[in-house]
């Protein structure tokens, strides 16, 4: 009897460092608003950070193409330049002549309408693809003319001075970096017809004489850094709708893109209750 009695006196002196290792509060811990909130700005901050790492990646090939374009305007290096290339093209297709050039580039556009009427969803709405698709041939046109009007290089035919970059071509592949973005997470193949109407386009272009291969280049390298850039400001935008509809719920704000008469633009439209 008395060894169960030490036994217990014993298991009984053992108990307190058990339960001096156990956490005194057992409450769940409630982290301080302020440090939740410095946290949250700090995980915003590189959330942002590799926004813009994702979109410097997405910007090498179009500014190597509008370098190359550049670089290709009057000289006689890769391809024999775009003098070079020309007197190749007159060689081979002096008489050629097309207007498919003039209608091959709305191709991504025709896809993304016949996709959406076939009940094929893209990556946002087909209302928001309108909104992304205006803010892309803003932004492309808005380029484009510009340099145009300040490079001032003759076309290959002389018939003006607007040949640098290419508007077809900068449109082309706008549209088809665009259509891309939509549905090229469906299949491939969806990329691959787009920026091949895109290539095409370009190519066709210099087959009519219309630009030389430095217009070619640079357009292509344009009209794929347009699109890349309003897929990175829209999330940003979507966030600053929200944000001020959320804080005025008595107010409407409508937001889509315009042209008209030479100028274009994203009209802002706040409705009053």
């Amino acid at each position: 009897m008395k060894k169960y009695v030490y036994c217990f006196f014993l298991s009984w002196l053992a108990l307190p460092p058990v339960f001096a290792h156990q956490p005194q509060n057992t409450l769940p811990h409630i982290p301080d608003t302020a440090v939740v909130e410095q946290l949250t700005d700090t995980t915003a901050q590189v959330t942002d950070r590799r926004k813009l790492s994702v979109f410097a990646r997405k910007a090498a090939v179009p500014v190597l193409l509008i370098g190359l374009g550049v670089t290709h305007m009057d000289d006689e290096g890769l391809f024999e330049g775009s003098r070079g290339l020309r007197r190749v093209v007159q060689r081979g297709y002096a008489d050629y002549n097309t207007r498919v050039d003039d209608y091959l580039y709305h191709t991504p556009l025709a896809l993304t309408v016949g996709l959406n009427l076939a009940g094929v969803k893209g990556e946002h709405h087909y209302a928001e693809q309108a909104l992304l698709l205006g803010m892309t041939h803003f932004i492309n046109r808005v380029i484009t003319n510009n340099l145009k009007s300040i490079t001032a290089i003759n076309r290959p035919d002389g018939s003006n001075n607007d040949a640098f970059p290419s508007a077809h071509t900068s449109k082309a592949f706008a549209y088809a970096t665009f259509f891309h973005k939509e549905y090229g997470g469906r299949s491939i193949w969806y990329s691959i017809a787009a920026y091949s109407a895109a290539t095409a386009t370009g190519t066709l272009r210099i087959l009519n004489d219309k630009h030389w291969l430095s217009d070619v280049l640079a357009g292509a390298g344009i009209g794929i850094l347009s699109a890349e850039l309003v897929y990175l400001v829209y999330p940003r935008l979507q966030e600053i709708i929200d944000r001020s509809f959320h804080s005025r719920q008595q107010n409407k704000l409508v937001m889509m893109p315009y042209y008209g008469g030479g100028a274009g633009g994203i009209a802002l439209v706040w409705q009053l209750h």
